[in-house]
């Protein structure tokens, strides 16, 4: 009697865990052109169609909101709230945690010619202006420019190259998809590449920065440059980590598994 009990404690046990280690599944309503996760550990997705979604590790819907285009840079921020630029409409704006309400404000077209991305620093923002390839950065709450450096170095002048940009512990990363990631200081001047061609995107995790090559997950320490190698558990599109998570996404499905990077 007392073995069958222990018995049944033991094989509870185990499906218990076994059925808190499976996969969860999110399914959007179109294809995923971008993910991206904020520092409260919740996923933003960029859709197709224009919305755009945020998740939580349990694979509940926070909240969406819809754009008539897709944003051409999303932030996730520190998940009270989301920064967006439309390239299109030369606007950029917040998203509340809860995809509630969104603000609008227009750039400034003293600011840049022809501004091609443009991603938030505290109460400013960094704009890399295709029109001569520099990278400049706004006075507080961009009322003005502050500082502009020329991008000499970049080995491409394909401006659709250039996809993405985002400040992160003081230093500005642009993607070039021709040779990698351009690493800036907080005055705009260049350190060095993280090389990684043809790579779609890129995320941090406490002091490292990855991106997935095939299907692993590579991370580069900021300050020592070291990388090391994950392999992804599914094929995907993106890979997310957070502390116990990643989301993997693969056209409009999520799916969240345990895991230790």
């Amino acid at each position: 009697m007392k073995r069958s009990l222990l018995s049944g404690l033991f094989l509870f046990c185990l499906t218990y865990a076994s059925g808190q280690d499976k996969p969860v599944l999110y399914v959007a309503e179109a294809d995923v052109l971008w993910a991206g996760v904020d520092r409260a550990s919740d996923l933003l997705l960029v859709l197709q169609s224009g919305e755009v979604q945020k998740i939580n590790k349990e694979g509940k819907k926070i909240g969406s909101h819809s754009f008539a285009m897709a944003p051409t840079l999303v932030d996730p921020m520190d998940g009270t709230q989301s920064f967006y630029y439309s390239r299109s409409e030369h606007v950029y704006g917040n998203i509340s945690s809860d995809q509630s309400t969104v603000s609008q404000f227009p750039l400034n077209p003293a600011f840049a010619v022809s501004p091609w991305l443009i991603c938030p620093a505290l109460h400013e923002l960094w704009i890399f202006d295709s029109a001569d390839f520099s990278l400049k950065k706004t006075k507080l709450h961009a009322t003005a420019i502050d500082l502009e450096t020329p991008t000499n170095h970049l080995p491409s002048k394909k401006i659709e190259e250039y996809t993405y940009l985002r400040e992160y512990q003081n230093y500005v990363f642009l993607l070039d998809k021709a040779v990698g990631i351009h690493v800036f200081n907080s005055l705009g001047k260049f350190l060095k590449i993280i090389e990684a061609k043809e790579i779609a995107y890129f995320g941090f995790i406490g002091e490292e920065i990855y991106f997935k090559k095939g299907n692993e997950l590579v991370l580069v320490d900021l300050y020592s440059n070291e990388r090391r190698k994950l392999a992804l558990p599914m094929a995907c599109d993106f890979a997310l980590l957070i502390d116990d998570k990643l989301f993997a996404v693969s056209k409009n499905k999520v799916s969240i598994l345990p895991f230790q990077p």
